[in-house]
């Protein structure tokens, strides 16, 4: 009897130590969080290499989007694709705009024509009539937007920039506009287009990666954990051998 109120005693334990994990790991980060500082007047100051490259790679997706957009409403045989290629035509030329008055007022340096891989998307694109078209637009077009999407998401997450953070909202609206209307085609394969990724980065961020000192925090708190329970099973066990 006593053992079995033992085990459970026990067991009970390592409940709320378990629960307390992750509590403490909470605890933790809150007590190292720095605290939000306003933003600067002269937002200039807070624009970063990474704020620079996402302009970079919206100015480089207009430029290959904005003439794809065009041929979809000249070459594209269904409602669908026309919609969708009149959409991207006029979102994109709105963005370009935006895009060199941000890149002007921070003095960003834009490409002035398409990737290699997006001239080649281009081509192909160009080289197709009829349904072959409409399918070979639609999931190029949807795989480059679902790649883009991702780099928008982590721009307004992680700009210290309050200008590029409205920006970055906005485009994630188009963007997230330009996937729904060409999925609408009916023409999007999940080989080609749904789940394929046109990369359009080449820098690696390493914003949400752990470090050395993360790592070191979560192993003392493990140990700390660990003591306890080992203390509390001996503690209860000598207490029942005792009686």
């Amino acid at each position: 009897m006593r053992r079995g109120i033992i085990r459970w005693v026990i067991a009970g334990l390592l409940v709320i130590l378990g629960a307390a994990f992750p509590a403490a790991g909470i605890a933790f980060a809150s007590q190292n969080t720095p605290a939000v500082q306003a933003q600067p007047k002269d937002d200039k100051a807070s624009f970063g290499p990474q704020d620079a490259e996402f302009l970079t790679i919206i100015r480089y997706a207009n430029e290959w989007e904005i003439p794809m957009g065009k041929m979809a409403t000249e070459r594209g045989t269904t409602k669908e694709v026309k919609t969708a290629g009149a959409t991207m035509l006029s979102d994109h030329t709105k963005l370009q705009t935006v895009v060199e008055k941000l890149a002007a007022k921070y003095g960003v340096t834009l490409p002035d024509k398409p990737t290699s891989s997006q001239q080649t998307w281009i081509d192909e694109i160009a080289g197709k009539q009829g349904e072959d078209f409409d399918r070979t637009f639609a999931d190029r077009l949807r795989a480059a937007h679902g790649s883009v999407f991702n780099i928008v998401a982590e721009e307004r997450a992680g700009t210290r920039n309050p200008t590029m953070r409205d920006f970055a909202q906005q485009a994630n609206d188009i963007v997230m506009k330009h996937m729904t209307l060409l999925e609408a085609t009916g023409y999007v394969s999940a080989d080609a287009g749904m789940y394929s990724e046109a990369s359009a980065r080449t820098t690696a961020y390493p914003e949400n990666q752990l470090g050395s000192s993360d790592l070191l925090v979560g192993g003392v708190i493990f140990l700390v954990v660990a003591a306890g329970t080992v203390l509390g099973v001996r503690t209860l066990s000598g207490r029942g051998a005792a009686k």
